[in-house]
């Protein structure tokens, strides 16, 4: 039998602390929890099992630190990150420094256990893309070219304004094209149309096509954004 996942918590807020490891506890998981990202660091060595979910905001470095210290110090558990103030910039910075996850504040219980599964069923080889998230990254089959470009800059963490710079595009055009995919993959926040947007180009780049559309400039106006 497989024993209980371990899940380590990091947050500095002991309601929380408390919370999450009453609820963790619960759904079968081993939690440990932490005040401070130093303690997690100190016993979270290159071997360390389960999945590390973290806050943004700790006393000693912020969620996306401690995802850069485990990857240099060669520990490779999945970490997902919560946060009260997210964007897609920071979605985007998150995963790139190899964060599994980053969920918005707040969140319901079961929306934390799904990412905290589907993290670890990653990392355990059964599976690195969920069928949701792969239901989602099919339907950006169905964007069209300046919709490319556009989730190719939010891949990026671009603002819209250096987006629309790049494209040679209105600022209002790259809003309604932003607005455009979400609606086509079904998708509620900015965060997650980030996090989507990384997962896609690295699905690419893995299967030898390029990840992120050149972009180069062109002229357009907000009937023709409209119109896509």
């Amino acid at each position: 039998m497989r024993p209980a996942p371990l899940v380590h918590l990091v947050d500095d807020d002991p309601a929380i602390r408390d919370a999450l490891t009453l609820m963790f506890r619960s759904r079968g998981f081993r939690p440990r929890a932490y005040r401070a990202a130093e303690e997690c660091l100190a016993e979270a060595g290159p071997k360390t099992s389960g999945c590390i979910v973290a806050d943004m905001r700790l006393p000693d470095m912020t969620g996306v630190e401690l995802t850069r210290r485990l990857r240099a110090s060669g520990a490779t558990p999945p970490v997902v990150i919560i946060t009260a103030c997210a964007g897609a910039s920071l979605a985007v910075e998150a995963m790139a420094a190899g964060a599994s996850d980053l969920l918005e504040k707040p969140f319901d219980d079961e929306a934390l256990l799904a990412s905290v599964r589907r993290a670890l069923a990653a990392r355990r080889g059964e599976g690195d893309i969920d069928a949701e998230t792969r239901a989602a990254l099919a339907r950006f089959g169905e964007l069209s070219e300046d919709e490319r470009r556009v989730l190719a800059g939010v891949a990026k963490g671009r603002p819209s304004r250096d987006i629309a710079e790049g494209l040679g595009l209105e600022l209002r055009a790259v809003e309604l094209h932003r607005a455009n995919i979400m609606a086509k993959a079904n998708i509620g926040t900015l965060v997650e149309l980030a996090r989507l947007s990384v997962i896609a180009a690295s699905v690419k780049a893995s299967e030898g096509r390029e990840p992120n559309p050149p972009m180069r400039r062109r002229r357009s106006n907000l009937r023709g954004a409209a119109a896509a």
